[in-house]
């Protein structure tokens, strides 16, 4: 040990002469250290600045008479209005028109619509947004037209409950019934089949509604309303059968009858598949009785749809724009430079007050230390085993195959490509729980070595870091052959972006992060040995508050998401992995796309790994001259 410190240090302290002239009131090194933040930070920014699509915004707007259609801002569950069930089920059509279509962006920063509800009641602007002027356009109008037709809809099941309620009561009626005319057979075919569930069940009312007594406003609102449960009927079946394809791999076949013929014996095979197949015939017959009622509308009665035309509810139609969204490069550019430049400008306020740069040198000095201590904690954890260095690579196929199997066919997520969801972000939970873990004991179990020969005692938090980084990238072969695999047998190719570039950046940020932890919980297990114990369970129950069998989606758009991502750094870095490499999740039978991080999360969690560091170190500082009397 000795000799690799007189080796060391002199070297390093020459190198660091060379960098110790003052200029402007900062030492070299100081100057070279802001640039360092500079660069990283615009390094960081720039490719997502740059990657900003260029986009057009139109606008169109939906207007309704608050005298029909008030009732839609009232609440049919907590805090959920029927106006907010109109905005998502109107967004729900879109998408799945777009799908329908082969166009796969909608709900993408440069394909999607925007609802705004406007302060006064009556109106929602409805903003298209799309990568060419044409696009925002037709997009806004598509909405537009949509949600009129949701709100008439909204109105539409108040009169359809009513007709329903009608029926119900003439059925409990013993005598005096009148023969049924062709639509309340209809109706009541509907109440049978359960084919318009409702927040508020339809109950028996002595009023008679029949179709010749409506007026044409409220057969339109009938008329959409049927319009809606039914395409909301078709979606669900698309979603089934993407769900059957996948349990029966009937994907290949295109027409009925073999198709069919393959569920059936799959579904005798299968119990989730039967219950699938089971619920997906019961959708169906709902889907056709509901036609059978809207087709009878629409050939007795003039119930066209005319978002346009002047009525209780209309559309009024977007104008094309005439120029692009400004992207403001620039602004943000220096925005992220000026962000590098306070992060440097702290880093030397803290080396001027705690001498970050001699330690620094003083660790530098013992690398060769560092690096027998990694090897050495390599050695020993597959010290006497078979297959050696191929654990980093089996462990964790091992654990993703038991939560495929659990999430897959027990618990089903209805994610698309399940394995690649759960391996990008296994892996860089593993590196987390090993680092924290083995950071925590550093300290007690290298007593020994404390007491018989001096050393900087960061070293043993950050060695154990080290060798769980070295561990994590030893298992990055393995993730991306899982990835291949699933990608080409799911596909038919590998869906892979230029983003997984973007890995050692977030494995940076990480890295601090637990650098940070492990100083931190180190210098405290040493005085509080029950942390020790604690660790293994504050691990466990960290793991279900980070998003590595689930997506952020699930927790809603609430204070408990919003929560989890400022709280929980570790919810943000799993994002950002999964991000990159596999994309936003989505249902069975999309393909998800990868993408960059938001520039604003990436920048809010790297101010937190930061801080994290900061505090570890200082900590650990603190109490380590005492580590020699405690352990």
């Amino acid at each position: 040990m000795t000799s690799t410190t007189e080796q060391g240090s002199p070297l390093f302290q020459r190198i660091l002469a060379q960098f110790n002239i003052h200029l402007f009131g900062l030492r070299l090194y100081h100057w070279l250290w802001l640039l360092f933040c500079i660069s990283g930070a615009l390094l960081v920014a720039t490719p997502r600045i740059l990657a900003q699509p260029v986009i057009y915004y139109a606008a169109a707007e939906t207007r309704f008479e608050l005298e029909r259609y008030g009732a839609i801002y009232e609440p049919v569950a907590p805090n959920l209005t029927a106006l907010a069930i109109a905005l998502h089920d109107a967004n729900e059509a879109l998408r799945q028109a777009a799908l329908a279509r082969g166009e796969v962006r909608f709900g993408g920063p440069d394909y999607r619509v925007d609802f705004l509800v406007a302060e006064t009641p009556g109106s929602v602007v409805v903003r298209g947004v799309g990568a060419t002027p044409t696009e925002a356009q037709q997009l806004a109008n598509a909405a537009a037209e949509e949600l009129v037709r949701q709100v008439r809809a909204a109105g539409g099941r108040e009169i359809l409950r009513n007709m329903l309620g009608w029926e119900l009561w003439q059925a409990m009626q013993a005598e005096g019934m009148a023969a049924p005319d062709p639509f309340a057979v209809l109706l009541r075919e509907i109440l049978r089949t359960q084919a318009f569930p409702m927040s508020r069940q339809p109950e028996p009312f002595a009023e008679a509604r029949r179709l010749a007594d409506l007026p044409a406003e409220e057969l339109n609102d009938l008329a959409r309303a049927l319009e809606a449960r039914y395409d909301l009927w078709r979606f669900a079946i698309n979603t089934r059968n993407a769900t059957l394809d996948a349990l029966c791999g009937t994907a290949a076949l295109s027409t009925t009858a073999p198709r069919e013929e393959a569920l059936a014996g799959c579904a005798a095979q299968q119990p989730q598949a039967a219950a699938e197949l089971a619920e997906r015939d019961r959708e169906i017959v709902r889907l056709r009785t509901l036609e059978s009622a809207l087709r009878y509308l629409i050939s007795n009665y003039n119930v066209a749809f005319a978002p346009d035309q002047p009525s209780a509810a209309q559309r009024l139609s977007a104008s094309l724009p005439s120029a692009p969204e400004p992207r403001y490069v620039p602004q943000l550019i220096a925005l992220a430079t000026a962000f590098g430049l306070a992060f440097g400008i702290g880093g030397i306020a803290l080396d001027r007050s705690a001498g970050i740069t001699g330690k620094m040198g003083e660790i530098w000095a013992y690398r060769e230390l560092i690096r027998n201590l990694i090897l050495r904690d390599l050695r020993t954890r597959y010290k006497g085993s078979a297959l050696g260095y191929l654990w980093t690579q089996l462990a964790p196929l091992g654990m993703m195959l038991v939560y495929v199997t659990v999430f897959s066919l027990l618990l089903p997520s209805g994610l698309a490509m399940f394995p690649v969801f759960i391996i990008v972000a296994l892996l860089p939970w593993n590196f987390t729980a090993e680092a924290i873990i083995g950071g925590t004991r550093s300290i007690i179990d290298n007593a020994a070595l404390i007491k018989k020969v001096y050393f900087p005692r960061e070293v043993l938090p950050l060695v154990t870091v080290g060798s769980s980084l070295v561990n994590f990238i030893l298992s990055l072969p393995m993730m991306f052959l899982v990835i291949a695999f699933v990608q080409l047998t799911t596909i038919g190719r590998l869906n892979l972006s230029w983003t997984v570039a973007y890995i050692p950046v977030i494995m940076i940020i990480q890295m601090v992060m637990l650098s940070g932890f492990a100083l931190l919980l180190g210098a405290g297990a040493v005085f509080f040995r029950d942390m020790v114990h604690l660790i293994g369970i504050i691990i466990n129950m960290w793991f279900f508050l980070t998003p590595v069998i689930y997506p952020l989606s699930v927790l809603g758009d609430g204070i408990m998401l919003r929560l989890i991502r400022w709280l929980n750094p570790m919810a943000s870095i799993i994002e950002f992995y999964r991000e990159i490499i596999y994309g936003n999740p989505v249902p069975v039978g999309m393909i998800p796309t990868p993408a960059l991080p938001a520039l604003g999360s990436v920048l809010r969690v790297s101010v937190t790994a930061g801080i994290i560091l900061v505090v570890g170190y200082w900590v650990f500082q603190r109490v380590a001259r005492r580590f020699g009397e405690e352990i």
